[in-house]
């Protein structure tokens, strides 16, 4: 479904190799890859880069972090395996796991739960009693189709219901960053726009807009949240020490994580199968 898209690039510019580097030192080099979770990649990089290099250098290990222009792009580098670890969309986590036998290793915690819920967000001033049947006819923004929560989600839940969204809508679009999806009903320039609480929570706490800015329209129910994986042919012995190392964070050192994150646990691939579903009846995975 995904292109093919160059994300991590030697300095001449040609693809790295899919093999764990080594640096000049004899310490494996861990390729890490994140999408701009944060309002720009520098803020991302800012915000996840230490926790990323903690992790890597508990195993004994150097780090090499980019930070992707969106969610679908890191999909595809740990699919390909330009990428060895990667934090992914739950949904990026299906389409890598299917296409290319992406491993799940842990599944981040917020407030001690590995759950979050997809939202449907308006303008604070628009008139809807009924959601999506007054709905017909506004403007609509998701995120690109790579996002859970920003494409897949919501697209499979107006599907279930008999609506087409690039139809229902008056004006539609796909591809915002979730901070500028959440901006433009904001700032009156799109009626709803798709997200999810964990990244809404965090823009209202670090006074990037205010509760009452837009209004929830629409919920989903429990989703599981975003994994930690590795590139297919990973050793291992490489992924259960990467594993263990974000599993046993002290108190201490997961204070480096932002809002609203409390921890990692283990997990395995069967709680992302209601996803997995949710692609295969959108026609967007192979039976």
């Amino acid at each position: 479904m995904l292109g093919r898209r160059s994300l991590l690039l030697g300095a001449a510019g040609t693809l790295a190799a899919p093999a764990l580097l080594r640096a000049q030192t004899g310490r494996k080099t861990i390729k890490v890859a994140l999408a701009p979770s944060q309002p720009t990649q520098a803020e991302t990089r800012k915000v996840w880069e230490p926790l990323y290099r903690m992790v890597c250098d508990r195993i004994g290990a150097n780090i090499h972090l980019t930070v992707a222009n969106d969610w679908a792009s890191v999909s595809v580098a740990i699919g390909s395996e330009q990428a060895d670890l990667a934090q992914l969309g739950p949904w990026g986590y299906v389409l890598a796991k299917n296409s290319s036998g992406t491993r799940v290793i842990n599944v981040m915690l917020i407030g001690g739960k590995p759950i979050y819920h997809g939202l449907i967000v308006a303008r604070a001033d628009l008139k809807l009693e009924k959601f999506p049947e007054d709905a017909k006819g506004m403007s609509m923004q998701m995120l690109d189709t790579g996002s859970t929560t920003g494409w897949m989600v919501p697209t499979h839940y107006f599907r279930s219901r008999g609506i087409e969204p690039k139809t229902y809508f008056g004006r539609y679009a796909e591809g915002a960053s979730a901070a500028a999806a959440l901006m433009a009903t904001i700032n009156g320039q799109v009626d709803l726009a798709t997200g999810w609480d964990t990244h809404r929570n965090t823009m209202i706490k670090n006074g990037l807009m205010r509760a009452d800015a837009n209004k929830i329209v629409w919920q989903s129910e429990p989703l599981p949240n975003e994994p930690i994986v590795v590139r297919k042919s990973m050793d291992e012995e490489t992924a259960r020490a990467l594993q263990s190392a974000f599993n046993n964070l002290t108190p201490d050192e997961l204070k480096a994580l932002p809002y609203p994150y409390t921890g990692f646990a283990t997990t395995t691939d069967e709680p992302y199968a209601v996803l997995e579903t949710m692609g295969r009846d959108l026609g967007v995975l192979k039976v």
